[in-house]
């Protein structure tokens, strides 16, 4: 778990970790994360680093938990925008692939460290909290949210591991061909 407070101090702190966990991860050699090789990669105490999380591995929660926070208020503040001054919003898809653009070293660390699942686990809370102005059509006390926030996390993160295993070669174009295949054997009968 994190502990990190609403402070200046605490953010820059958990910044700093999140930093050193990341080129750790994108090393040459990436290393299993450590409190000492944190520490000593950001710059911080031992004792800073207990003040803000319990693990190495809430190091990585917290990096999954701020990019996709990030990524879906960004959506969410301009889905408003949009909305205020009556324009068409953008299209989700191309808004995702800039979010993971801008952080792919953050995704690629965590993929990277055999950890997707925390990236799955993030995205799930993102989608929950955000779920009243991105799908104000699904009631979030059904199965069909459930199935739906579960499904699109699983999707988006399975496309994001195979991404960053096949060196990011595939566009966005590419990954939709190779979603669109795979949900049509879904609607098959």
């Amino acid at each position: 778990m994190y502990h990190i407070a609403n402070d200046q101090r605490e953010r820059k702190s958990a910044a700093k970790l999140s930093a050193a966990a990341e080129r750790i991860l994108l090393g040459r050699e990436p290393q299993k994360l450590s409190v000492s090789l944190l520490s000593s990669e950001a710059g911080v105490s031992r004792t800073t680093f207990y003040r803000l999380f319990d693990e190495p591995d809430d190091v990585l929660k917290y990096m999954a938990d701020e990019t996709f926070h990030r990524i879906l208020q960004g959506y969410v503040d301009l889905i408003e925008r949009a909305q205020k001054h009556n324009l068409s919003v953008p299209n989700p898809l191309s808004w995702y692939e800039e979010g993971v653009r801008k952080n792919a070293g953050v995704i690629a660390g965590i993929i990277r460290s055999g950890k997707s699942d925390v990236l799955r686990t993030a995205h799930k809370r993102a989608l929950k909290e955000f779920a009243p102005v991105l799908f104000p059509d699904l009631d979030p006390e059904t199965d069909e949210f459930r199935f739906f926030i579960e499904m699109r996390a699983a999707v988006v993160i399975a496309s994001m591991t195979a991404w960053v295993e096949t060196g990011g070669r595939a566009s966005m174009d590419d990954i939709r061909r190779y979603a669109a295949r795979q949900l049509k054997f879904f609607s098959e009968e």
